[in-house]
């Protein structure tokens, strides 16, 4: 029976050698009456180097066999690991491709959507839109504002300042200054008398209170429309006395009423009062058109600007064309431009309603003066 080390072929190389000493020592037995120094020419250490050299040639072969194996093994790895290399770079040349031909998709979108009109502008958008936005008014006009004029004719009627001293001469220098600016005002803004024509303010689209004749002329019409012969002013003695007293207060309830007028004048006069300088002039000449029916000045109002948006649209035929070819987005940019417009008309309107219903409460306060009772309809005794 073998043993465990023999078995597992740890010591291979001693048993041979053992075996090849019991080979030698057989035949010198052999051999012993012909040759008596056989056994002495049996040597184990001869043996055992040669054991030793085979044990040597086999471990190098060994060694040189696992060496091959691991050289295969290391290249199998290597080429394996070029392979996965390849397969990634394809894989990062494939997803950069499919992101180039998905940019050029997209491209390739926005220009036939661009083709087929969808970002053309609206017809609007032809225009620089800047000057339309520097509307102004009032005391920040170029010329004479509605409130400027309004705060004169009150100062007038009171007979305050410059402005009243015709009324603080008395009643025939108060004729004297109508009659004298009806006649050195003649013409002025295409009226023949525009300081007894209230179209010299409602029929313009930019009453140029710039100019000074325009100015005066509109403050004259004013005048005589709200208040034309203001009385003398109470003096100090005459305020002392019962009647001054009574003066006064009659005037301060006229003067209240009056103030519905001016209000609607001043409305009036700031809406076409010339404002926002030479961007908002620009703006009107080149979007007037050549079918524009009203003048465009060096100076222009906010109605001005407002009335040119307008006749650009709907009485303008080349509109109606213009919006036939435009795109879906197109049209719906100039609805909100058209929306945007309505929504600041109707403001304006708002305020002017305003101020007519205060001159309709001072019109119903103003007829039922003096009458007894009238607020109760309850009969009167005699």
């Amino acid at each position: 029976m073998r043993t465990n080390k023999e078995s597992s072929g740890l010591l291979p190389w001693r048993g041979m050698a053992r075996k090849l000493c019991i080979v030698a020592t057989g035949a010198a037995l052999f051999h012993v009456t012909s040759v008596p120094d056989a056994l002495a020419r049996c040597s184990c250490a001869g043996v055992q180097n040669i054991v030793t050299r085979a044990r040597i040639d086999i471990n190098n072969h060994t060694t040189d066999v696992g060496n091959y194996i691991v050289d295969s093994i290391l290249k199998g790895v290597a080429q394996l690991s070029a392979y996965s290399k390849r397969e990634t770079e394809a894989a990062r040349r494939i997803a950069e491709g499919r992101d180039q031909n998905a940019v050029l998709r997209e491209r390739q979108k926005i220009r036939a959507l661009a083709e087929g009109g969808r970002y053309d502008p609206s017809a609007s958008g032809c225009i620089d839109l800047s000057g339309i936005l520097n509307f102004g008014g009032g005391q920040t006009s170029q010329g004479v504002g509605g409130i400027d004029i309004s705060n004169l004719s009150r100062n007038r009627s009171y007979g305050n300042g410059a402005a009243g001293a015709g009324v603080r001469a008395g009643l025939l220098a108060v004729s004297q200054e109508i009659v004298v600016d009806r006649d050195a005002l003649r013409n002025v803004g295409g009226f023949a008398d525009p300081t007894s024509d209230v179209r010299l303010l409602t029929e313009a689209m930019t009453l140029d209170t710039s100019n000074q004749q325009v100015a005066q002329a509109f403050a004259r019409m004013v005048n005589n429309m709200v208040d034309p012969l203001p009385p003398k002013p109470i003096t100090e003695e005459e305020a002392k006395t019962t009647v001054g007293l009574a003066h006064i207060a009659s005037r301060q309830v006229d003067a209240t009423r009056r103030s519905a007028s001016h209000a609607v004048f001043t409305y009036l006069g700031d809406l076409a009062a010339p404002t926002g300088g030479g961007a908002l002039a620009d703006w009107a000449k080149k979007a007037a058109g050549p079918a524009y029916p009203n003048n465009v000045g060096d100076k222009v109002s906010k109605l001005q600007a407002m009335d040119i948006f307008v006749h650009s649209r709907f009485p303008n035929p080349d509109w109606h064309q213009q919006l036939a070819k435009m795109s879906p987005d197109a049209v719906m940019r100039e609805l909100a431009l058209t929306q945007a417009l309505n929504l600041y008309v109707n403001w304006e309107r708002f305020n002017l309603e305003r101020r007519d219903a205060t001159v309709s409460a001072a019109i119903l306060s103003t007829k039922i003066d003096g009458t007894e009772g009238a607020g109760t309809g309850a009969p009167v005794a005699d």
